[in-house]
């Protein structure tokens, strides 16, 4: 029996996924850049821009990825591997494991704040002072500027760029357009955790550099010995 070898449309299927997740990245962290904020407020105002900014980011980030999906879906595709029986149920439950580390780490950072619901609030109240979108995906500095870990940050700075791993990766059927999809967003995902920590550097200067520097590691989580993880108060 021969096989039959994919057409030059589907050969070239991945390259075009590739290219459309750059674009997606690149745009994705333009807009979530300092330089982007800055624009933003002195083309809206502060206070319109605090209000309003991050809430615009996330419905843009959604209606681009999903527009993104259903784009690479309609290309030609081949499987390269299928789970079923007990294999599908292990990475279902894998893929959950990702959703609840998420979850977990949203709510440190407060769902309220990561969403940009609590500036929306602000703005529609009137208050005078409305909180400005975040620098990044991290924890909040608390209230005497300092940060703490909590929860999944204890186990790595990022959770919440670690959390999409095993949904991607876990996927009990994969395919070479997703597996290119998913390859291209991991390095996104490890680069974007640099980006991001360059700009929780600039927005909070040694407070965060002593975050970086308390043994948490950088990405990949590792086991958390410790029932409670407080980072040192300078002196």
């Amino acid at each position: 029996m021969t096989r039959s070898r994919p057409s030059s449309t589907a050969r070239g299927a991945p390259l075009r996924v590739l290219a459309a997740t750059a674009a997606f990245a690149l745009v994705h962290s333009a807009l979530a850049s300092r330089r982007a904020k800055a624009l933003a407020r002195t083309a809206l105002g502060e206070r319109a821009s605090d209000g309003w900014y991050r809430a615009a980011y996330n419905v843009h980030a959604v209606v681009s990825f999903t527009a993104l999906a259903w784009w690479a879906r309609r290309l030609p595709d081949r499987t390269l591997w299928e789970a079923h029986g007990p294999w599908r149920a292990l990475l279902h439950a894998a893929q959950l494991g990702g959703l609840a580390l998420g979850t977990l780490a949203a709510r440190d950072v407060g769902y309220a704040r990561i969403a940009g619901v609590a500036s929306v609030r602000a703005w529609l109240r009137g208050d005078a002072r409305v909180p400005p979108a975040p620098e990044a995906q991290g924890p909040a500095p608390d209230d005497d500027g300092e940060f703490r870990a909590r929860g999944p940050f204890r186990a790595s700075r990022h959770p919440l760029n670690v959390a999409p791993l095993p949904v991607l990766w876990c996927m009990p059927r994969m395919t070479v357009n997703l597996a290119t999809f998913n390859a291209a967003a991991t390095l996104y995902l490890v680069l974007g955790s640099r980006h991001e920590e360059a700009r929780l550097r600039a927005a909070h200067g040694d407070a965060y550099e002593r975050y970086r520097r308390s043994g948490i590691p950088f990405y990949l989580p590792r086991p958390v010995r410790t029932t409670h993880a407080t980072l040192p108060t300078p002196a």
